[in-house]
């Protein structure tokens, strides 16, 4: 039986494009499961079909869930805002990558990304570039405030102002990797 203020919950959270993860950061920034994400999974095709009668899928992985509305629910359709976060995310990864960083930089609590790093990484030349022809706006803070933390792909570290990746977030790099290491696939 689902839990009505989780659904009431659930909603909002997913109608404001956000997505639900599977794990979340408690206040003292430990990984804590989450029970929206709970919620969902134990009641599955209930939440499905309360979304798909509105004319929306919840699209499910083994670790986030989201919605796609409308004339997203096409496979072939990327969003504008699908778009700027794989932009965002990219760049994110070049930063680390010309940093000499670790990547896991951006998944340990230990660690994460803040906004001296972001405005660093919009000095960048390619990425620069990049901000231009892709019409980003020029404070690269906001865009990833707006795109990526508000959206819970990245998650903000209690206290310190650290961003680290969400189950999202580090699915993209995982995805990123696999189509590397596989040519086949997009060919």
């Amino acid at each position: 039986m689902y839990n009505t203020d989780l659904s009431v919950e659930i909603y909002q959270t997913l109608t404001a494009g956000k997505i639900i993860n599977n794990w979340m950061l408690n206040n003292s920034g430990q990984w804590i499961s989450n029970p929206l994400f709970e919620e969902i999974m134990n009641n599955l095709s209930t939440y499905a079909t309360q979304y798909e009668m509105s004319g929306q899928e919840l699209v499910r992985n083994k670790d986030f869930v989201y919605l796609r509305k409308g004339a997203e629910l096409s496979e072939d359709v990327k969003t504008d805002v699908t778009m700027k976060a794989a932009l965002l995310l990219l760049m994110l990864g070049k930063y680390i990558n010309e940093q000499n960083y670790r990547f896991s930089k951006l998944t340990e609590q230990n660690g994460g990304i803040t906004k001296t790093d972001i405005l660093a990484l919009q000095e960048i030349d390619d990425v620069q570039e990049l901000i231009e022809k892709a019409r980003l706006k020029s404070d690269l803070y906001t865009e990833f405030k707006n795109v990526l933390i508000n959206r819970n792909l990245l998650l903000e570290l209690p206290g310190n102002e650290r961003f680290i990746l969400s189950d999202a977030g580090r699915t993209f790099y995982e995805e990123v990797v696999r189509l590397y290491l596989e040519p086949e696939l997009h060919i």
